[in-house]
């Protein structure tokens, strides 16, 4: 069995949300400015600073691994996603796990820009492909892949599963329009899932769950499209096998169970 570690005891980090913007997609001109004033309270100004800090504290705690539960990007860009790998290639090296899984905001999204002067030009964005290229680190500790999408699982230790899920909505090209907030398990994921929690209850592991978008409604005022939209079949198929938590983002607070 492929695992992330043989501790009896490991433990991982948990972020998600991080919106990076590459420093050079942007040069703080006015379009850049106007883009971030509006940008729902996202500090896109010093994240390269803040990630590279953070990174440095990952690497002197080393847990197992470290989990990012989507919208690794501010705005879908290519660029942005290269960066952020570049930024936490430090955890390979310190043999800590970089696992992640997309937001709605990382592929193919229509937004993808950069900024100069009071101008906004459309570049390079994220594909599937593009996706497993770049954050190959993550996809290479796969124990399997759900070939529809972007979803795999992990085993952090013989004990424990990892099951991250790609809930996203995207188009299948570039796109032209803005990233769907809403999110979904399909019909082939949920199949995948099946199989995979009816594997890890075969084999004695528990099960830890990871995914975007939220299986519940965590207010009664922001819920529509950040919860899945069927999020009811989910928790049914999940509430039969040893799932210990749910980890989600997309906006409502991180790290939320189940």
């Amino acid at each position: 069995m492929k695992t992330i570690t043989d501790s009896e005891r490991p433990d991982f980090w948990l972020i998600s949300d991080p919106h990076l913007i590459a420093d050079d997609l942007h040069d703080f001109g006015a379009r850049f400015q106007e883009m971030r004033q509006t940008s729902a309270g996202k500090d896109i100004a010093y994240q390269d600073l803040a990630l590279r800090a953070f990174v440095r504290k990952v690497v002197r705690a080393k847990p197992a691994a470290l989990i990012i539960t989507g919208d690794l990007t501010f705005n879908g860009a290519k660029r942005s996603a290269e960066r952020l790998g570049e930024i936490f290639a430090p955890l390979k090296e310190a043999g800590i796990a970089l696992l992640v899984i997309p937001g709605n905001h990382d592929i193919y999204d229509g937004w993808a820009r950069s900024f100069s002067g009071s101008e906004e030009r459309r570049v390079a964005q994220i594909s599937p492909a593009d996706w497993k290229e770049i954050f190959s680190a993550s996809y290479d500790l796969a124990a399997s892949q759900e070939p529809g999408s972007l979803s795999y699982s992990v085993n952090l230790n013989p004990h424990w599963r990892l099951l991250l899920l790609d809930s996203n909505l995207y188009s299948s090209q570039f796109s032209y329009t803005h990233p769907m907030t809403s999110g979904t398990i399909d019909d082939g994921e949920r199949r995948w899932l099946g199989q995979e929690l009816a594997e890890a209850k075969r084999l004695g592991q528990d099960v830890l769950f990871f995914m975007h978008h939220n299986l519940y409604s965590h207010n009664s005022v922001v819920h529509d499209g950040f919860k899945l939209n069927n999020a009811g079949e989910i928790v049914q198929l999940l509430g039969q096998y040893p799932v210990r938590c749910a980890f989600s983002a997309h906006h409502v607070r991180l790290g939320s169970g189940s």
